[in-house]
């Protein structure tokens, strides 16, 4: 069993491991700005202050870090675009600096994002050793590796790119979802733009699989790929509902978002071969299937209203 320190711990994934390791009978600390709560698992860090509870680093085996703020969650303003940089990098290097002297520390693994490739080759069926790309996206996810790579002498250093994650709990399914539900579902900019994606179930287990054979380098995070008028067609099936909508014209979506408009307007597809080559096997491997189990389930989320 390992002993596992989560930073991020309280988001969508975060959650969802904590629940499957800690049923797995590992020891799941959660990082918190709060203060610490034995009871819980919960210890205080401040990475400000840089100061983190003693106890929380006791034995452990494995980090995780989940940390960011939420590339799509505010406009791009440059504080925003900064802060999108320094909670990664920052939250990073301060965890490197409390724990690269751990005896107990056997492996590192770091959320990393799928968007790292850029954007100018849209058709391109992107592997892991390809180059990142020139773009934002791509900078703010290399650097991002790059503090984590800081781990490399200490342990393996697993760097999971995450894609579109599928869930009626939050992230990006909901808000493309509740507009279809109400019968205003559109098709953003041209529609072409590639959607790579998995199943939150399916992550969890991705996550579960580095930890357990101790993965070391950069690893794609998607059951497949979509493209954004597949995707919003493919819900508007699962939930008998018609796209009648015009697709929202690109300009518009410029004009509103400014500079975060790339996340919906720009897109790309990733390969997972690599992944499946070191035994994933995906719960959710077709979108129809995912969505179906996401959308049809007894106590829909659409009842209940949204959260963003």
């Amino acid at each position: 069993m390992e002993t596992i320190l989560i930073a991020g711990g309280t988001g969508l994934i975060g959650k969802k491991l904590t629940a499957n390791w800690k049923s797995a009978g590992h020891d799941v600390r959660i990082l918190s700005r709060g203060k610490t709560d034995l009871e819980k698992n919960i210890f205080h860090y401040s990475i400000e202050k840089k100061e983190i509870d003693p106890l929380a680093l006791e034995n452990v085996s494995v980090i995780v870090n989940l940390a960011g703020a939420g590339i799509a969650d505010k406009r791009w303003t440059k504080s925003r675009v900064d802060e999108l940089y320094s909670s990664r990098i920052d939250s990073t290097e301060f965890l490197f600096e409390k724990a690269k002297s751990l005896s107990s520390l056997k492996h590192y693994i770091s959320a990393s994002g799928i968007i790292c490739y850029g954007f100018d080759q849209p058709e391109k069926l992107f592997v892991e050793s390809d180059p990142i790309g020139k773009d934002i996206l791509s900078d703010i996810t290399l650097k991002w590796e790059q503090a984590a790579d800081l781990f490399s002498p200490v342990c393996p250093v697993a760097k999971i790119r995450i894609s579109v994650v599928l869930s009626n709990e939050g992230g990006a399914l909901l808000p493309i979802s509740k507009p279809v539900k109400m019968g205003f579902g559109a098709i953003l900019g041209k529609g072409k733009q590639g959607v790579p994606w998995i199943h939150l179930t399916d992550l969890v287990s991705l996550f579960d699989v580095a930890m357990q054979q101790k993965w070391n380098g950069a690893y794609n995070a998607n059951a497949g790929n979509t493209t954004n008028e597949e995707l919003t067609r493919t819900i508007a099936t699962v939930l008998n509902k018609r796209i009648w909508l015009p697709k929202v014209p690109t300009f518009a979506l410029k004009l509103a978002l400014g500079q975060l408009s790339t996340v919906v307007l720009d897109g790309l597809k990733a390969d997972n071969s690599k992944i499946k080559s070191l035994g994933m096997i995906f719960k959710h491997p077709e979108l129809k299937g995912a969505l179906e189990d996401l959308l049809k389930q007894k106590n829909l989320l659409f009842q209940g209203g949204f959260k963003y």
